[in-house]
């Protein structure tokens, strides 16, 4: 299964999205087109916004409104990847360079607010206004899970629940606010925008768990270096299960490795072989799994349509990617 097949129910829906996405972001003047032109070109599989809308025309059909909330979105994630390539120093992202390595900081910083200004400007109608406090709640949880993420690596916390209310914030938040904005700008039933926000969020949670997982494996093409989340103090799921079964002298070791500020690539792939072959892995994979099955338990209540069977294989596609 692949994306084309996935979208085939809301395809005209995102070329107009696509259309919108580009004139929201196009000023006509400076240097400033060449960044939007630049991040146009790298925008990946727009897996929120195909949420979205498939949660819309999963309830009552897609709404000149859910075009809107789509874009809003879309234009949040994005000025949130250009903060956080900054913050982590990235020069890479999905395997082209970053805005902050190709322009510089400041003009990426400036970029990413000139992004979060643009979404107010696509607000048009009182009924968007009145989605502005769902919107004001994912703006704040993006930063507040990146500032979580710093503290649990700063203090080397290697607690599954620590680990989970940052992916909440960070990655399942978005997930969680694209289906339900979705089913609301049709005019869906309490019961399902409640049921659409869960599918949302537990998708959201297995995203997260299989990036991590893909970056204990080298060999695959996932557009940012293998070890990644090690090389930058990142403790994931994968290395919390290894943390949790190993003794208090091993435990040590490890974490002392992870601190380290320049690590030598054979001492990674140690590490990253001592996760693998230790089944830790799999035991990750089981959470993918059982988040899978909760999400897909949300759309029991409704009918089968083409639109539902999308949203189950968009689910099966992202927490079973290889790249």
């Amino acid at each position: 299964m692949d994306l084309k097949n996935i979208t085939h129910p809301i395809r005209d829906y995102l070329e107009l999205f696509d259309k919108r996405f580009t004139e929201s972001v196009s000023v006509e003047g400076f240097f400033i087109d060449d960044i939007s032109d630049y991040i146009l070109h790298q925008s990946g599989k727009k897996i929120r916004p195909i949420l979205t809308f498939l949660a819309a025309k999963a309830t009552n059909g897609v709404t000149s409104q859910t075009i809107r909330c789509a874009l809003i979105l879309e234009i949040l994630h994005t000025a949130s990847l250009v903060h956080d390539d900054v913050i982590d120093e990235s020069d890479k992202r999905r395997g082209k360079d970053t805005l902050n390595f190709k322009w510089g900081n400041n003009t990426a910083v400036l970029y990413g607010d000139y992004l979060y200004g643009k979404c107010l400007e696509i607000i048009e109608t009182e009924s968007d206004f009145k989605l502005l406090p769902i919107f004001a709640i994912i703006t704040s949880k993006l930063p507040l899970g990146e500032l979580m993420q710093k503290d649990v690596s700063d203090k080397m916390d290697f607690s599954e629940e620590s680990y989970f209310k940052v992916i909440s914030n960070k990655t399942a938040a978005m997930m969680e606010v694209a289906a339900e904005i979705g089913a609301m700008s049709s005019g869906a039933s309490t019961e399902e925008i409640q049921n659409l926000k869960s599918f949302g969020y537990y998708m959201g949670l297995a995203f997260q768990i299989r990036d991590d997982i893909l970056d204990f494996f080298p060999e695959y093409n996932t557009g940012k270096p293998f070890g990644n989340d090690i090389k930058e103090k990142k403790i994931t799921l994968p290395l919390i299960f290894l943390l949790n079964e190993s003794s208090q002298k091993e435990r040590e070791e490890i974490l002392q490795f992870i601190q380290q500020d320049n690590k030598k690539e054979k001492d990674i792939l140690d590490l990253i072989n001592k996760v693998r072959d230790g089944g830790f892995i799999d035991k990750s994979e089981e959470k993918v799994n059982m988040f899978c099955h909760l999400a897909e338990i949300q759309l029991n209540r409704f009918k089968d349509s083409e639109s539902k069977s999308s949203l189950i294989d968009l689910l099966n596609i992202s927490a079973k990617r290889e790249s």
